[in-house]
């Protein structure tokens, strides 16, 4: 069990029991994949668009994309058609929500794949599948896993129960905490995904559309904690807590804040984390570089703004910050801005996208989590935290572009650029570095084949290279 889970837990039963004494509660809903399954997951961020829903986390619960279909239909109904038929696959009683198999090579050095859960550009091949079992409203349960080369992780392998206003997910739940699409810098799927106990609700509250999400997570061991001088080893946790608001219809507002604490000899209470969290000035960056601090803190404010006419498009922002500043419970430090636009209907068949980031050199480094905000080797948040020397805070700057073109034959291409400069006075000889990604597919039935390529050259000025092709369910 993730450790300083039993409180969430014991609330859990209780509000089971008032969500099944409320008639006009809904059950819990399956979770739809997240950089997982490409095709669905593009058509499924173009339909949220058209029906004016900003979305600032994911994954996405899939009774929020089905509530957004009827506005979406209105502008695109092919679209709609599509997935409507996906949707329809997860309101049986048991059946697999998704199965993908690549095939790849690979050449030149190793890299960190964007977004890839861990991936590398060696891997030989991607698997994952995802199977659900729903006997009633309130429970639900999902298997999963996701494998590559030299990693299996349980990934979408979740036990659900509660309701719209409070669905607790056990296990390997991703969390996604940004309304950006090609990068986060908190939490992203950088990383392979960590078991956590979540709870959460896809149904809005009040007049102002109150949603929140809070969890606590198990991070992988690390042996280069710091501890009364020296180290210590074990698992750090992971808590953070997401709440946002919608001012007004197309218009979002987040908040989020991440606190990695404990691991080995570094045990903290509930008390302590409760302390760290209200008044963090105090608690944990009261001195620098003490390690006798409370752990290591980040946190963010986001929005999105989603306009319906005369052009459908979303923007949509990140401000963020890796510890406060000048001892202000209300100030970030080491801050970080991404900035970003969507467009999910430009003519009758393309789609685009373009995002920028910039952030200061306390990003992904700490003098008590030695080994950094990560789990398993990688970065939680931005892929390019992965695209430096292990422990070398520095600025950088990155851009993300993606284009999508539907094909008369139902097929689609999507191509996109990714483009990274660190800081080489404050760290390493860096050269940028840069990634292209194209691929194509087609529908072939229930399924989805096609091929994809990946060219890159690092920021050591080393080029890497790989070509799959894959199959989709």
């Amino acid at each position: 069990m993730v450790a300083g889970a039993e409180p969430l837990l014991r609330l859990s039963f209780f509000v089971l029991v008032l969500l099944t004494t409320t008639a006009q509660a809904r059950g819990v809903s399956p979770y739809l994949p997240v950089n997982i399954s490409p095709e669905i997951e593009r058509k499924i961020e173009r339909v949220l668009i058209l029906a004016d829903q900003p979305t600032l986390t994911r994954p996405l619960a899939a009774a929020t994309v089905l509530d957004a279909l009827p506005r979406a239909c209105e502008r695109d109904a092919q679209l709609c058609e599509d997935v409507r038929h996906y949707l329809t696959s997860l309101t049986r009683t048991a059946g697999v929500s998704y199965a993908s198999l690549t095939a790849a090579g690979g050449s030149g050095p190793v890299t960190a794949l964007p977004l890839r859960h861990g991936m590398t550009s060696d891997s030989n091949y991607e698997a994952a599948i995802s199977a659900y079992w729903q006997p009633g409203d309130n429970f639900l349960a999902t298997a999963g896993v996701l494998s590559y080369d030299g990693e299996t992780t349980p990934t979408g392998t979740v036990v659900s129960f509660g309701g719209d206003i409070a669905q607790f997910d056990l296990g390997y739940r991703d969390h996604w905490w940004s309304p950006a699409h090609g990068n986060a810098m908190l939490l992203s799927t950088q990383a392979a995904t960590m078991p956590s106990v979540t709870v959460s609700n896809y149904r809005p509250l009040t007049k102002a559309k109150l949603r929140y999400e809070a969890f606590l997570a198990r991070m992988s061991e690390s042996s280069n904690i710091a501890f009364e001088g020296g180290t210590t080893a074990g698992h750090p946790q992971l808590a953070g807590l997401h709440l946002s608001i919608e001012p007004v219809p197309g218009w979002s507002l987040g908040l989020q804040r991440l606190m990695q604490y404990g691991g080995g000899e570094r045990e903290d209470s509930l008390g302590d984390l409760l302390d760290a969290f209200f008044n963090p000035s105090d608690n944990d960056n009261a001195t620098a570089g003490s390690t006798e601090e409370f752990g290591n803190q980040v946190a963010s404010v986001t929005s999105q703004f989603v306009l319906g006419d005369p052009l459908p498009l979303t923007v949509y922002f990140e401000y963020a910050g890796e510890d406060t500043s000048t001892l202000s419970n209300f100030r970030l430090g080491n801050t970080a801005l991404s900035a970003g636009i969507a467009f999910p209907k430009l003519g009758r068949r393309f789609a685009a996208t373009f995002e920028v980031t910039e952030w200061q050199n306390g990003w992904y480094v700490h003098h008590i989590y030695r080994d950094g905000l990560q789990n398993e080797g990688h970065v939680l948040g931005h892929w390019g935290g992965d695209w430096r020397l292990t422990g070398d805070g520095v600025d950088a700057r990155s851009v993300f572009a993606r284009l999508n073109i539907g094909l008369d034959s139902g097929g689609e291409v999507e191509a996109s650029y990714r483009q990274l400069d660190n800081d080489e006075i404050t760290g390493g000889n860096y050269e940028t570095g840069r990634q292209v990604d194209a691929r194509y597919s087609r529908p072939l039935g229930q399924l989805f084949v096609g091929g994809e390529v990946t060219v890159g050259r690092d920021v050591f000025g080393e080029s890497y290279s790989r070509v799959g092709a894959f199959i989709r369910f």
